[in-house]
């Protein structure tokens, strides 16, 4: 997705102590969800849909009532295993609430299958609707061309919104092996959903309904299912993995959304299939929707401007923003964070995806250039990538500078210390790992320990799960085959503890000789490292490349006679 009770616990190991935000406890919910099959009615004249949802799903224990959420609609009546029964709401504000078990079944035992089925109907509503306020991000938006849900809000209380249209197991660590999606719409409407058409067809007799059914066989969290229904134009696009690529948009919006798919994103599938794995899902799809941009698991929801331009010449944010939400089906679809509080599995990597491709359309500098605006509003950060919107009291269920941005920063700098050949390797270790299921920031941290045969431990503990950046004054005294290096970190308000880093230095001399080494600064107040370049340098750059989040206050050349140059991203404010 592109922008728009912190518990402390510590942890302890060979490397020290370090404090990190753990989940907020959610109700036991005792079952695994296996399956749902709905039927959607949707009426865009008088803002309201009715519906009708079976979920399958297998108890893990013994329970006595089962856990869904639902919000701003009203539900008409529940069954159990084809028994009606009844409800208890729970937290209100989330719209949690409990189906309970009959009399006569008295609870439903551990390993056995059942079936939930629910009737409902209402005026489905956008995230923190407020009457006669603005609409918000997430849920459903009643336009006057269209109607549309995306999956998650920014600032509700909870993060799904898909059960502001569907009641459901709204949270991601359960994904749905499979699910059907029927939508009945006037006979003018197309409506675009999750995996394949299964059908589509006009009602016999004069009704003028269409009714219009989508099949998902992948396993998908619920907060990636969506519909777009209005008067649109499909398109399809011809792709080098000759995979069906479906774009629906308003006739208006249908050329320049073409030219977008054919220009640069399948330009940019290829390049993912050949860094990450083949493309995991049925189809690519995408939908042109009135405002904002969602990765909705093979039905990506796309901002207008996001078509807006060349793209193969407009190297602005809005060019990146559609392959940003295909990178999504790899990560944050394919894998998904098993709770929101690892949003930055998904927004990390997609906005570090953005670096990659401007890299592999435009070339390094576009890629060093990307980065290095990640670092600077990754500077403004006070969050850890892990647990940020929990931290934050969900005043920003996805703070851009910390879950993207700096998320984006701590791959890059990942990246540049293992180098290319194993941060890819790694990444597609944990990608194929965790396929078609969820991930947490100690499972990347696991993986990256495994495929490496690295402890890096040091690099995870302060980046993931801390807060802060090194701010260093730098002291340096020539050798005769390179330069002795002091570094001297300062902790403030911003950082959790001291920080380790691999540093690239660049040695050169008035002559024009010109090296490079790289060097640790351990994390500790002050530390020492030697940098060999095989001559003596008259001048050093730090990080001379700028992609490490860092800040250097000062460079002193301690014999007095050497010229001082700072790194390229250490004067960044």
């Amino acid at each position: 997705m592109k922008y728009a009770h912190y518990i402390c616990t510590f942890f302890v190991a060979a490397t020290g102590v370090f404090c990190s935000p753990v989940l907020r406890a959610q109700p036991e919910k005792g079952y695994d969800v296996h399956y749902y099959n709905a039927t959607v009615r949707l009426d865009r004249a008088q803002d309201s849909l009715w519906g009708q949802v079976t979920m399958t799903a297998t108890a893990t224990t013994t329970i006595r009532q089962v856990l869904q959420y639902i919000k701003y609609l009203t539900i008409d009546s529940v069954f159990l295993n084809n028994v009606k029964t009844g409800i208890t709401i729970g937290d209100t504000q989330s719209g949690e609430y409990f189906i309970g078990v009959p009399t006569f079944f008295s609870l439903i035992p551990e390993g056995s299958t059942f079936q939930i089925t629910t009737y409902y109907h209402g005026h489905p509503l956008p995230e923190q609707y407020v009457p006669g306020g603005a609409p918000g991000w997430g849920g459903v938006t009643d336009a006057d061309t269209m109607m549309f849900a995306m999956g998650v809000g920014f600032y509700a209380p909870y993060t799904g919104c898909t059960r502001h249209w569907l009641p459901c197991y709204d949270l991601p660590d359960d994904k749905a092996d499979s699910v059907d999606l029927t939508f009945i719409t006037p006979d003018n409407e197309v409506t675009a959903s999750n995996g394949t058409l299964v059908s589509n067809t006009v009602t016999p007799g004069g009704t003028g309904e269409r009714i219009m059914h989508w099949h998902e066989s992948f396993p998908i969290a619920t907060y990636l299912l969506t519909f777009v229904s209005g008067p649109f134009t499909e398109q399809e696009i011809p792709n080098h993995d000759s995979l069906p690529f479906e774009v629906y948009a308003l006739q208006s919006d249908s050329v320049s959304a073409a030219k977008e798919m054919y220009e640069r994103v399948d330009t940019i599938l290829k390049f993912y299939d050949s860094l990450f794995a083949p493309y995991p899902f049925q189809k690519v799809g995408f939908a042109v929707t009135q405002f904002g941009s969602m990765e909705h698991q093979t039905m990506i929801c796309l901002d207008p401007a996001a078509i807006a331009g060349n793209p193969l010449t407009d190297v602005s944010d809005n060019s990146t923003i559609a392959v940003h939400e295909l990178s999504h089906q790899w990560w944050g679809d394919r894998v998904t964070c098993r709770t929101f509080d690892d949003a930055w599995l998904n927004e990390g990597f997609a906005h570090y995806c953005e670096s990659l491709d401007l890299e592999r359309l435009f070339g390094r500098a576009k890629y060093v250039a990307r980065q290095h605006e990640n670092i600077v509003a990754a500077k403004g950060s006070n969050l850890p990538l892990f647990g940020a919107p929990t931290v934050n009291h969900h005043n920003n269920n996805y703070p851009n500078s910390t879950i993207y941005q700096k998320g984006a920063c701590v791959l890059g700098m990942l990246r540049q210390y293992l180098g290319d050949s194993v941060f890819f390797q790694t990444v597609r270790y944990y990608g194929n790992k965790h396929a078609y299921s969820t991930a947490t920031s100690w499972d990347l941290w696991n993986d990256f320990d495994t495929a490496t045969g690295k402890d890096l431990g040091w690099f995870f503990k302060p980046w993931v799960f801390g807060t802060g950046y090194p701010k260093d004054t730098i002291y340096w005294n020539a050798t005769s085959t390179g330069a002795t290096v002091s570094f001297h970190q300062v902790i403030d308000n911003d950082s959790t503890d001291y920080f380790r880093l691999y540093v690239p230095i660049k040695g050169s001399t008035k002559s024009g000789l010109i090296a490079y080494d790289t060097v640790m600064m351990d994390s500790t107040q002050t530390s020492t490292a030697i940098a060999h370049f095989g001559f003596q340098p008259d001048t050093l750059v730090f990080d001379p490349e700028g992609l490490l989040l860092w800040r250097v206050v000062k460079t002193f050349a301690t014999a007095g006679v050497f010229s001082i140059q700072n790194s390229a991203s250490g004067l960044m404010l």
